[in-house]
């Protein structure tokens, strides 16, 4: 018998749809959008507005519709999750404890149409270029599942692929990611690969959060939705997808096999990866539905859809997974892209507290590709920007309360980088702020109204009248 707290509120991608145009947060555009540049403006638009998912009815004149900004507030990812978006963190780790594995069935929609050799045309979808610099059309937002080689553990990861030909795609991922860790003890050698597009949205949110390499992010989803995903055997490689995706795409990593990849625009706003030769996907076979839907995600500046799709997930883990005790409360910024900064508010237990924190974040399994942690005490709401910046600027001395490491693994899609370090091991250096107040009990009191006039006042607040 399941918790209570587990029950499903939905089946899969359309019936999140519904929930979300009940709840005013699904706009359908019906007018024709271009899908160079066109459609990722209004996105972008959308985005700084704090706009509503977007489903794009006749993009490029196709008649497969494309859907956007799905988890792109929080929001909208509490509702995916069933609860309040500030019981987000507390409600994933306490699904996580009950993972639900996917469950095999027989026939699934994903494969109500089914495209096998010859007969695969991946220049029929409407991938868009979304940006200016763009080096081609982009499918994003894809999950891509593997199997360890040894063990047979299964992977799902998001990372994006460009629309080389009608069979082909690139893959962009990092040495350091489960898609290629799975397979480095014969790293030139191909493996197959199913990318399932349109999941249900509680996969996206596993595939985008850093679980550990040998648990199953199907199962993690399963567990987040309160029930096991149904999956069916692909038609031409040795892997299980979801059973009501809208898209699969079956085909063999060739590792070795290079073609000309990128520029694209990343998340951090900058164009990610210089171009180069990379990794190939040749396909096998192309899957659907009856009448698709084609769910990707705008990629550039913030805000956008990664600023939350990958933090909450990683918020959560932190939490989990680091043992110290005070921690309140875990915040991956908005303005950091969802990856680069963390702001931690912390219990300070005793002085050089707020650097240990610092260090534990920087080395659990969520914080690989941290580069700056800011540790803030428990008064300090790390949510908030204002909050976090008035303790840097009043609780911070450079000389004492700064750490910076070195030649620290990070992300190679980080613009600041060398550009050696991008094409390669992707090393970086990281910064620790402890903005605690040193000696806190000789410390000048934060100034306020006392609490009991604090309060009347926001009883009574109504009566002075003031708009808020």
């Amino acid at each position: 018998m399941l918790p209570a707290f587990m029950a499903a509120t939905f089946r899969g991608l359309r019936e999140f749809m519904e929930l979300l145009k009940s709840e005013g947060e699904l706009a359908c555009i019906q007018e024709p959008v271009e899908l160079d540049q066109e459609l990722g403006a209004v996105c972008v638009k959308s985005l700084r507005g704090r706009g509503p998912a977007l489903l794009f009815e006749r993009p490029g004149g196709s008649k497969i519709p494309i859907l956007a900004n799905l988890l792109a507030t929080r929001r909208r990812f509490a509702l995916a999750m069933g609860c309040e978006p500030q019981d987000t963190h507390r409600e994933w780790n306490s699904r996580a404890e009950h993972l639900l594995p996917p469950v095999t069935v027989e026939r699934g929609a994903c494969q109500e149409n089914v495209y096998l050799g010859d007969r695969v045309d991946l220049t029929a979808l409407p991938a868009p270029i979304w940006n200016k610099l763009d080096g081609g059309a982009y499918i994003t937002l894809s999950c891509h599942i593997t199997k360890d080689a040894k063990t047979g553990v299964r992977n799902v990861g998001v990372y994006r692929n460009q629309v080389h030909d009608r069979n082909t795609l690139g893959l962009l991922a990092g040495p350091y990611t489960h898609i290629r860790l799975q397979h480095r003890y014969n790293p030139d050698e191909p493996f197959p690969v199913a990318i399932a597009i349109g999941a249900d949205p509680r996969l996206t949110m596993a595939a985008s959060s850093p679980l550990p390499i040998d648990v199953d992010e199907m199962a993690m989803a399963g567990a987040l939705r309160g029930q096991p995903l149904e999956v069916v055997p692909c038609k031409t490689v040795p892997l299980e997808v979801p059973a009501d995706a809208e898209f699969v795409i079956e085909g063999e990593v060739r590792p070795a096999e290079l073609r000309e990849e990128g520029p694209f625009g990343e998340f951090t706003g900058h164009y990610g990866g210089p171009k180069l030769p990379r990794s190939t996907i040749h396909v096998t076979a192309l899957t659907h539905r009856d009448n698709p839907i084609l769910h990707l995600a705008y990629q550039g500046a913030p805000p956008h859809e990664t600023d939350v799709l990958t933090a909450v997930g990683k918020e959560a883990e932190i939490m989990r997974t680091i043992h110290l005790p005070g921690i309140r409360a875990v915040h991956i910024t908005e303005g950091g892209c969802g990856v680069l900064h963390v702001v931690v508010s912390v219990e300070k237990m005793y002085e050089g507290y707020g650097k240990m924190v610092g260090m534990a974040v920087l080395g659990c399994n969520a914080g690989r590709h941290f580069k700056l942690v800011t540790v803030v005490d428990h008064d300090v709401d790390p949510f908030d920007p204002l909050a976090v910046e008035w303790a840097i600027a009043t609780r911070v001395q450079a000389a004492r309360d700064v750490e910076i490491l070195k030649e620290v693994t990070g992300i190679f899609l980080d613009p600041s980088m060398r550009e050696e370090e991008q094409k390669g091991p992707a090393r970086t250096d990281k910064m620790i702020i402890d903005a605690t107040r040193y000696n806190a009990k000789s410390y000048p009191e934060v100034c306020l109204p006392a609490d009991e006039a604090m309060a009347k006042v926001d009883r009574e607040w109504e009566r002075y009248g003031i708009p808020l």
